[in-house]
């Protein structure tokens, strides 16, 4: 597999990309929150949240094993 080299001084975002990225942040807070009541228990919810979010994270191949941090 082919290595990207990314340079430290534009890792970060600016603009318009920016505000998509809060955008999206948002939009998974107010999803959580909604689906936070089909949850009984803390470790569920929080383990159904970061399978979601796994799920939306940039990694090719994904399994049920990735967290996204």
């Amino acid at each position: 597999m082919d290595r990207i080299a990314i340079d430290p001084s534009q890792s970060f975002l600016t603009g318009n990309a920016l505000e998509t990225v809060c955008q999206w942040s948002n939009t998974l807070k107010s999803f959580q929150q909604r689906l936070s009541p089909y949850f009984a228990r803390a470790e569920a919810r929080q383990a159904a949240f970061n399978y979601i979010q796994a799920l939306l994270s940039p990694v090719e191949r994904k399994n049920g094993w990735q967290i996204a941090e």
